[in-house]
């Protein structure tokens, strides 16, 4: 697993959705952006509960496979 998602799901582990957000920042592939942009739309409005936060793991789990596809 990269380091940046290790970090992300660290943060979201200790609910820091922001600094979940800001680790994903640094690494999202240009063909994710469209559904990360919708994810941090709805940090943005306020969503914070368990149904978000798996939502958010599983995301990262999908950028870390991008990334490795290869």
């Amino acid at each position: 697993m990269h380091s940046l998602i290790q970090k992300a799901i660290n943060q979201l582990n200790s609910n820091n959705y922001r600094g979940y957000f800001e680790e994903m920042d640094m690494i999202i592939p240009p063909t994710l952006s469209p559904k990360y942009q919708e994810l941090k739309g709805f940090f943005v409005a306020g969503v914070k509960n368990e149904e978000f936060k798996e939502a958010l793991n599983l995301f990262a789990l999908e950028v870390d496979r991008s990334l490795y596809k290869d």
